[in-house]
């Protein structure tokens, strides 16, 4: 399995994954900078507006939109970190997964990061866009406004506690690896 990865022309195999791990692993770095960086600056930043505006307001409405391309950012993030962590597995080979650390940290991935994510994808790409181009922001029409409320007043106040923690867990294993 090793060597559909890093063996290309017949090199030493020993040779290649020194020379590859290295690589997978910033590709894994920078895939959790711009998961977690740019998307959670933005929401931060509206959150702080949202206690200056009214968030039926148009100022508002318009930084909200400003902040949906933001989405993309954090999901090809998302999708370059999961890509490489799949690579970074791949590098070290099935006897990886004999590490405790390891185990808990890809359990934390598939049962946490994995389903809020999807949630958040669909949020992010497919709702809110929806809802701020039908022309029916703010004016308290019933069914469309849920989009907007369900996001930031259910699923992020949910969502967002149980994902920090899983990254904070995560990234404590990933650098302590502890057991």
């Amino acid at each position: 399995m090793l060597d559909v990865f890093v063996n290309f022309g017949g090199w030493d195999s020993d040779m290649d994954v020194t020379f590859w791990l290295p690589v997978a692993k910033l590709l894994h770095l920078c895939g959790l900078i711009l998961w977690l960086g740019p998307s959670g600056g933005a929401w931060l930043l509206l959150q702080l507006v949202k206690r200056r505006l009214d968030p039926q307001s148009a100022e508002y409405q318009a930084l909200y939109r400003d902040f949906l391309p933001f989405f993309w950012v954090e999901h090809f993030g998302l999708i370059m970190l999961l890509g490489s962590g799949v690579w970074l597995l791949s590098l070290y080979g099935l006897p990886a997964l004999d590490w405790t650390w390891l185990r808990i940290k890809l359990v934390l991935v598939l049962c946490v990061i994995v389903p809020i994510e999807t949630v958040d994808i669909w949020f992010g790409h497919v709702r809110l866009p929806r809802w701020f181009s039908s022309g029916r922001v703010g004016t308290g029409v019933k069914g469309e406004v849920d989009a907007y409320e369900a996001y930031e007043r259910r699923f992020v106040p949910v969502s967002l506690p149980l994902l920090l923690t899983a990254v904070v867990v995560i990234l404590w294993l990933a650098v302590a690896r502890p057991v």
